[in-house]
């Protein structure tokens, strides 16, 4: 049950959009739930990047 806190505690915290993307798979594994938003927002500052490195072009 601890580590199911730790969990909803953490889910609590993530921004918005990452939020909306864990809403309805109620990961329960911390390890897991930290790696994939890892990953969200890895992805979502590449793609950041990338569409600005696009403008900066033209």
């Amino acid at each position: 049950e601890a580590e199911e806190d730790k969990c909803v505690k953490f889910e609590s915290g993530l921004r918005p959009d990452i939020k909306h993307l864990f809403g309805f798979s109620q990961i329960r594994d911390f390890a897991t739930l930290m790696n994939k938003s890892r990953i969200c927002d890895f992805d979502g500052k590449a793609k950041t990047n990338y569409y600005k490195a696009m403008s900066d072009q033209k």
